[in-house]
């Protein structure tokens, strides 16, 4: 989520923008963002009659679901550079442009390389949009607490969005031809564009950060090579092809963070990881993240493909996780009144924990109670982590921690439907092919690691923030 610096965009003689307009500029977003939101999940209820109708391998289905979260957190930093450099409302109507282009692309798909395309052009389209949205929203809101809301209810969009997908999918698969899954975003898009071209305002960053092409292909590869190190892992060669890309991805990002340390003007500031607050809320944004998406990618499958049940039926059973989901984004910040920021961030950790375990340790695919849980939690730590590591960076350098902050969420959601998508193709292979025992494994390990990953984080995070 990329914002400006506080000197480029708070200038004294810029004019306010009226309530009606601030309305116009929010609901250009929140509907956009609920759009982006059911992209990252509503194909996962699709992928049974994708699979059928363009013969998608395993590996394919696996890049047609997490494409696009992939493709967002590989491009959201050169988006943010694009969005300072030439202006947030020209990089969002050009995100609005793209994502349009990929939907249609990929309705038309003939082959999976097609479809491929179209979803990363979806992704794209997606990153341009979040490095213009939380960067328009400091520069057009003019007090913390009305910024405060409008971080709110973008959070609570793109959530809701995430967990209202699968049933969207489920009702556009069963009374319409495949290709509507993507196409359905073009109509509701171009509305917006038009939307947005009257009410955005213009802005940019009188100080953005260079085009370093240098940082721009080593951030690039570093990323893809590590996200093609986890594809490659369901192939036979993986014990030589797999090393090799995690190797030279972490090379890449060591060059990438030293070229940094060089630049007058950063591409991306590396050095606000010092700061232990910023770097935990990351690293809990992005493993919280992981566990949501991936967690609702592996119970789409559980519920069509090893159940039985119906796309729509796997949508409304997964009903639970999208409300649990926005709730827990609205109410927490309102909370921090009466609870410690802290404390709230513990709480949706032992949440989202408590949910995972249930619903590997209950026999039923998609337990409510699990569901919730994971829901309520996880819509907690993205708020109060993303709040949190917000507020730990300086004024010169929101721009840095914003693209810090989106590409935890891209990432971290397109590496949890990655790594527990592989996982569950290995636990079945390895349990002579039984799917639905592969997947109860991937979700067993998750839970595990998660509960491994979190706790210290949120010890490292109270101990600093009391």
């Amino acid at each position: 989520m990329p914002h400006a610096t506080t000197t480029a965009i708070s200038r004294p003689h810029d004019p306010p923008i009226s309530l009606a307009r601030l309305t116009g500029i929010l609901s250009v977003f929140t509907v956009v963002l609920l759009l982006g939101g059911t992209d990252m999940t509503k194909v996962a209820v699709a992928l049974p009659e994708l699979t059928e109708q363009l013969s998608l391998s395993p590996v394919q289905v696996l890049w047609t679901a997490d494409a696009y979260a992939l493709t967002t957190g590989i491009a959201i930093i050169p988006s943010a550079v694009f969005a300072d450099r030439y202006g947030r409302k020209l990089a969002y109507l050009a995100g609005l442009t793209v994502a349009i282009a990929g939907a249609l692309l990929a309705g038309i798909a003939l082959d999976p390389t097609a479809l491929i395309i179209g979803r990363i052009g979806q992704g794209i389209g997606s990153a341009l949009l979040i490095a213009a949205t939380v960067a328009i929203i400091r520069a057009s809101f003019p007090t913390e607490r009305s910024r405060a809301f409008a971080y709110g209810l973008w959070v609570s969009s793109f959530s809701a969005g995430v967990g209202l997908g699968p049933l969207l999918g489920g009702v556009l698969v069963e009374h319409l031809p495949w290709a509507w899954i993507f196409w359905v975003n073009a109509p509701a898009l171009g509305l917006c564009l038009i939307a947005a071209v009257m009410v955005l305002p213009t802005s940019r960053n009188s100080e953005p950060p260079g085009l370093d092409p240098f940082s721009i292909a080593s951030s690039t590869i570093g990323i893809a090579a590590l996200i093609l190190a986890l594809k490659s892992m369901p192939r036979e060669d993986s014990a030589l092809i797999a090393p090799a890309l995690l190797c030279g991805g972490a090379v890449a990002l060591t060059v990438f963070s030293l070229r940094q340390a060089r630049l007058r003007r950063p591409y991306l500031d590396v050095r606000l990881f010092q700061k232990p607050v910023l770097a935990v809320s990351a690293l809990s944004i992005a493993a919280t993240a992981g566990v949501f998406n991936g967690t609702l990618y592996l119970l789409t499958q559980q519920l069509q493909l090893v159940e039985g049940r119906s796309a729509v039926e796997a949508g409304l059973v997964l009903l639970p996780l999208a409300a649990a989901s926005v709730l827990g984004g609205v109410l927490s910040p309102g909370l921090k009144r009466w609870i410690s920021e802290p404390n709230l961030l513990a709480a949706g950790f032992i949440f989202t924990s408590a949910g995972s375990l249930l619903l590997f340790s209950v026999p039923q695919a998609a337990h409510a109670g699990g569901l919730m849980l994971l829901g309520l939690g996880a819509g907690t730590v993205m708020a109060i982590a993303s709040n949190a590591l917000m507020g730990s960076a300086p004024p010169t350098r929101t721009a840095d921690a914003g693209a810090i902050q989106e590409s935890a969420f891209a990432l971290g959601a397109g590496m949890g439907i990655a790594i527990l998508g592989v996982l569950a193709l290995e636990f079945s292979t390895a349990q002579n092919d039984d799917l639905g025992s592969g997947i109860d494994s991937a979700l067993g390990l998750s839970a595990f690691l998660y509960v491994c990953l979190t706790i210290p984080a949120a010890l490292i995070f109270l101990a600093r923030r009391r």
